[in-house]
């Protein structure tokens, strides 16, 4: 067992997520103020760079480390709903939802900064990074819809399974939840969602030339 220790005295930091052969973990670090993306090489511990400063939590790592996802691309602006992806060549990018959503609140229509917070997560990656699955959810609850990042084009994956040929999918279903794996080569995925009767996961299996709407 290796502790991998934290670098902000009395914080609490996670693993996510490993590369192929362990040399890569992925998490978060917890500072004063935010839970900010880390990764982990031979157990030494760097903060993920975002384009403002830092990003959040890293939730996943393809075969060798050198792509990173996770969610909150910037944590300072809370009206960007957007995850994100670090690679080894091009530093990070923000994955932005399909739409922006505001989340339910009491009383008159949700404005800015009002009500909880959208998060925007994406779970995991395959090997290139050209296939990335997440979700969209209302302050961090089970109030989620499943998105899938194609070559960086963002849909939701009830629509984007209805443009490719699956015109009932998720039929009945309150919300799609979310995407937590995808194989190397990015053909399968599964996730889990609200289901009629109660959540359900899934398994979405990718045409060989799928459209993004």
């Amino acid at each position: 067992m290796v502790d991998l220790g934290s670098s902000v005295q009395g914080r609490a930091s996670l693993a996510s997520g490993a590369s192929g052969d362990g040399r890569v973990i992925v998490g978060y670090q917890d500072t004063a103020n935010f839970r900010e993306g880390a990764r982990w090489l031979d157990s030494r511990e760097e903060l993920m760079p975002g384009p403002v400063g830092f990003v959040g939590q890293a939730r996943a790592t393809n075969i060798d480390g050198s792509i990173i996802v996770g969610q909150i691309c910037r944590p300072g602006d809370e009206m960007d709903q957007s995850a994100w992806m670090w690679t080894a060549q091009g530093g990070t990018t923000c994955l932005p939802a399909p739409s922006k959503i505001s989340a339910p609140v009491p009383g008159p229509g949700p404005g800015p900064g009002v009500g909880p917070s959208i998060i925007v997560q994406a779970n995991a990656t395959s090997d290139d990074g050209h296939v990335i699955g997440g979700g969209q959810n209302v302050g961090g609850s089970n109030d989620s819809n499943a998105v899938i990042w194609i070559g960086g084009r963002p849909a939701y994956l009830k629509d984007f399974l209805r443009a490719n040929g699956v015109p009932d999918a998720f039929t009945a279903w309150p919300n799609t939840g979310e995407i937590t794996g995808i194989t190397p080569d990015g053909h399968i995925l599964v996730g889990w969602g609200a289901a009629p009767g109660g959540f359900r996961g899934y398994l979405v299996v990718l045409g060989s030339n799928p459209v993004v709407p």
